[in-house]
């Protein structure tokens, strides 16, 4: 008995320097202590301790890129709260699931989890649960577009946040209703959300948080467009992202102000700006970023009439979306791809290239990104001459 105890203790302490290592954002090590902890608890029997353990450890494999033995872990943790009775757990890990499924482009199956959980969480009045699994559903329907939906549930977790007291996390969906609001169209409130995230990050000390914010009013201003206004903020945003060695927001912070450049006409600075956002993403090993730039340098390229440098980006930006599966993207690039392709003469690539938009775009049910590329479709069959297809 004094052995299972002693072992009963070991797999606690790997469990706990798992969950720091993971709270330092050592990824690696955290998987590390985590794998020992999970492999304690099931060789003393420990059910209801390996199913915490496989719960977070497939949290700890989704930062690390590794999906699908992310999913596993969660679906055998789930398995076990069921076995065992725990709701809680279970809600939990319908929570965990719905995050695994939304970061590997599943959803509909996402929403589905985080329904469940959000069902069960609020049977047990489990708030704890419950505000989270909110949180995430709003960023689900973000995902999909269905704004109004994002809107309904981020609001319901701002208002378990506010009861419970977790005032960062309240800081959070300020934010995240920010964006809903932009993305409603809604600048005003957008405005308004974004400044409430902003003094919240001011009041406890978050830096890198408050330069999130900056960041984010910089992309209303930017609408609006504000540029003188847009550009002071990213300035406050890229100053904090360097003092606080904030590189992903760096690289960010020089995109965005790329994007402020360009929308002025000062296309060489825009130039200058994607290039180090770009420099900065490949450092970082953040190829979802660099895909990013690679479209925007290209855009920049095609302005300046350099048309072989735009075609050579998109080429290595379709790549990346490929690679990561962001259909979306990878419709956009098509479309920049064909109208680059129109603008040296190339009309068949152009027709291809189009069309391909138009295929995942109606995949993807962008009408929006769909209608643009029947407009760029009939440019081409204009330039030929075809002016009924046109």
């Amino acid at each position: 008995m004094a052995e299972a105890g002693e072992r009963e203790e070991e797999a606690t302490t790997y469990g706990n320097l798992g969950t720091l290592f993971q709270s330092l954002g050592e990824y690696a090590d955290a998987k590390e202590y985590m794998e020992e902890a999970l492999l304690i608890r099931k060789e003393i029997g420990d059910r209801q301790g390996e199913a915490t353990e496989c719960a977070n450890l497939g949290t700890v494999l989704l930062c690390l890129g590794e999906c699908d033995k992310a999913k596993e872990c969660e679906e055998a943790a789930l398995a076990i709260r069921r076995e065992i009775g725990d709701r809680v757990g279970e809600a939990t890990d319908y929570g965990n699931m719905g995050t695994v499924l939304y970061s590997i482009g599943e959803s509909r199956k996402a929403a589905d989890y985080l329904e469940k959980a959000i069902a069960l969480s609020k049977e047990i009045s489990e708030r704890k649960v419950e505000g989270p699994s909110c949180k995430m559903l709003g960023t689900v329907f973000q995902s999909l577009g269905e704004f109004d939906k994002a809107k309904e549930y981020h609001e319901k977790a701002l208002s378990i946040e506010k009861e419970i007291g977790d005032r960062e996390a309240e800081g959070s969906s300020y934010a995240d209703l920010g964006f809903v609001f932009y993305s409603l169209g809604d600048y005003a409130k957008s405005v308004e959300y974004y400044s409430k995230a902003l003094d919240f990050r001011q009041e406890i000390g978050d830096r890198k948080g408050e330069g999130s914010c900056y960041g984010n009013l910089a992309t209303v201003f930017e609408s609006l467009s504000e540029f003188d206004k847009a550009k002071k903020y990213l300035e406050k945003a890229l100053e904090i992202a360097k003092e606080v060695g904030n590189r992903i927001g760096e690289g960010s912070s020089y995109g965005n102000l790329g994007s402020v450049y360009y929308s002025l006409g000062d296309y060489e600075k825009a130039k200058e700006c994607y290039e180090t956002a770009l420099y900065i993403r490949k450092e970082i090993g953040d190829r979802k970023g660099e895909g990013l730039c690679y479209g925007n340098l290209a855009t920049v390229f095609e302005s300046l009439s350099e048309f072989d440098k735009a075609k050579e980006c998109l080429e290595k930006a379709l790549d990346i979306e490929k690679a990561f599966g962001n259909r979306k993207r990878e419709a956009e690039d098509y479309g920049k791809l064909g109208n680059v392709c129109c603008s040296i003469g190339e009309y068949d690539k152009a027709n291809e290239y189009h069309n391909k938009a138009i295929v995942i775009s109606k995949d993807v049910c962008d009408r929006k990104l769909e209608g643009r590329s029947y407009g760029n479709l009939g440019t081409v069959f204009q330039c030929l001459g075809q002016y009924d297809k046109a």
